[in-house]
């Protein structure tokens, strides 16, 4: 684990920590006091098709309202020149439209004193261009291929066990 700067926007206090494995590869980011907004609006000429091929409800704390789902564990791929797929803990609705979106966020809207709370690889996901950087994002040349990851890839099993067993400790 390295601590690092602060998420841009997180308030004062908060926490990010990047897990990364023995030989230094990042695997996910504990980011807390994140601002939670709502998804913006899509314009279905930018929507992708996504899919969700992992979800499983984590007992989290969160703070309900518009937009807000019990949190959940998640892999979920969103299509563009390939099929990107991140994971991580969610509470926010995605602002879909007949299965398509234009971004995906791995945050949760948390209890006061906390904030907005991520863990996650990204906590935004949108499909990137080609000329973009992708990772952490992982990318996979069809959904068969990215399925196959979630069911059978001890490096994902190992980042799902680790996230879903994140627990808030009231402060005395």
């Amino acid at each position: 684990m390295q601590t690092a700067a602060p998420a841009e926007g997180a308030s004062a206090g908060s926490l990010n920590i990047e897990v990364k494995t023995a030989d230094g590869s990042f695997v996910a980011a504990l980011k807390t006091g994140l601002p939670v907004a709502s998804p913006a609006p899509c314009d279905s000429a930018n929507a992708r098709s996504y899919t969700v091929l992992n979800s499983v409800p984590v007992d989290l704390p969160f703070t309900d309202g518009p937009g807000v789902i019990t949190p959940r564990f998640v892999f979920r791929v969103i299509q563009g020149y390939k099929f990107f797929g991140s994971f991580g803990l969610t509470g926010v609705a995605t602002a879909a439209q007949d299965g398509k979106a234009c971004q995906l966020m791995n945050i949760v809207p948390g209890p006061p004193g906390v904030g907005g709370y991520s863990f996650a690889d990204v906590t935004e996901v949108t499909a990137p261009a080609p000329s973009a950087r992708v990772a952490p994002l992982a990318s996979f040349d069809s959904l068969a291929q990215a399925s196959d990851y979630v069911h059978t890839s001890a490096k994902f099993a190992d980042a799902q066990r680790m996230i879903m067993s994140l627990k808030f400790t009231p402060k005395n």
